[in-house]
């Protein structure tokens, strides 16, 4: 402001400029050019003290405008969590019961209370700054466990919780994120041992030797984000995030892969990814050759004709006019690789929200997918190791 004000002065002594005055939001400039001043430079100077006047016009507004102040500093209906909430009134009516928990909650009653165990820590408030009105830590973990397992709209649950709909976002974000650091330091590194121990299991269930697990892709259906074009947008026709998976013979994931562009394919996926890159240049501690009907075999993976055939990914013929033994073989391969189909069909009808779209952005929805993964049915077995070895370390 002083190099505008030194400005008009110098003008105005110089006689360039006769008067400057504002009325109802109208600025009026006399301009008298003399010899010595182009027109051009009249024009940049009016352009200018245009932007500066104005400028100085709206920061006079911003400053008198005045922030609404709410009329509540905590809304009545808010207010009567403790006594009117979901928690309150019925949690613990449905702990009695534990058919009615399960039908709320897809889990049982004890693996809700080792979750809660494993991530109470997390989901317990740093510094306790509102003791009257505070979400307790088991409120958090029903309401989203709940969510997940329904897949209905986070409005109508936070207001049968009679949390706000702007906290409900945060807590959502808090547990997923507690959840998948629980049980994920309790998942097996892949080694011999644990290579093994799936192909046992591909060999006595499904008949198909020296397999060590079956991989595939998924889409899970998310709200189309602002600004992202096709990015996301699948061959499917909808707007996704691709979850990548192996599972061994019973169901149970055994590697993920969550967050990749719906419009990605399953190789493409498989390539960009670590453990893709591992297994293609044969890099992971696999277990050596085993003989089968007298012929040394190495041990793979079973995959569909989206991924790259190589070593250690088996795919099924996909020629025509098949031989006997061709057919049987894919008919043995098709049965193993069935594994990851049917884990995919387990985990969307036990949380239902992956069945539809993920009103959210695509971060929070990667957090949802991978805790879903992390805490199903088939991985209740991490909740009690995790518990176990919790336990032995407290008391160590």
């Amino acid at each position: 402001m002083s190099k505008l004000r030194a400005s008009l002065r110098r003008q105005k002594e110089e006689k360039k400029v006769c008067f400057v005055f504002s009325s109802q939001r109208r600025f009026f400039f006399g301009i008298f050019p003399t010899d010595n001043m182009s027109l051009l430079r009249n024009f940049r100077f009016i352009i200018n003290l245009v932007i500066a006047a104005s400028s100085v016009v709206l920061l006079k507004k911003r400053n008198q405008r005045k922030r609404k102040r709410a009329a509540h500093w905590v809304h009545p209906y808010l207010a009567e969590r403790k006594s009117k909430g979901r928690y309150a009134t019925d949690f613990d009516d449905m702990v009695s019961g534990e058919k009615f928990f399960k039908e709320n909650f897809h889990m049982s009653k004890n693996s809700f209370d080792q979750l809660f165990k494993l991530v109470e820590k997390d989901l317990a408030p740093k510094r306790n700054t509102r003791p009257k009105d505070g979400i307790p830590p088991k409120l958090k973990l029903g309401l989203v466990i709940e969510y997940l397992a329904s897949g209905g709209l986070q409005r109508h649950l936070a207001s049968c919780y009679r949390v706000s709909k702007q906290h409900m976002g945060s807590i959502i974000d808090q547990v997923c994120d507690a959840i998948c650091r629980a049980l994920s330091a309790y998942v097996a590194d892949p080694c011999q041992e644990s290579f093994l121990d799936v192909a046992n299991g591909f060999n006595s269930r499904w008949n198909f030797p020296n397999c060590i697990g079956a991989i595939d892709g998924k889409h899970v259906s998310i709200k189309a984000p602002p600004n992202a074009g096709s990015i996301f947008y699948n061959y499917k026709g909808f707007h996704s995030l691709a979850l990548m998976a192996i599972c061994d013979a019973s169901y149970r994931f055994t590697y993920l892969d969550v967050g990749a562009y719906g419009s990605e394919g399953d190789c493409n996926i498989f390539k960009e990814s670590k453990f893709g890159t591992d297994v293609l240049h044969d890099r992971l501690d696999f277990p050596e050759n085993a003989t089968v009907n007298g012929v040394k075999l190495p041990f793979f993976y079973v995959a569909d004709d989206a991924f790259p055939l190589c070593k250690r990914i088996i795919k099924p013929y996909s020629k025509k006019n098949l031989s006997a033994e061709e057919r049987i073989f894919n008919y043995r391969l098709s049965r193993a690789r069935r594994c990851i189909e049917n884990a995919f069909g387990l985990l969307c009808s036990k949380w239902a929200c992956l069945k539809k779209t993920l009103y959210c952005s695509p971060d929070r929805a990667q957090k949802i997918i991978s805790a879903c993964c992390q805490c199903w049915e088939t991985r209740e077995y991490s909740l009690k190791t995790a518990n176990s070895l919790a336990s032995m370390s407290c008391t160590a």
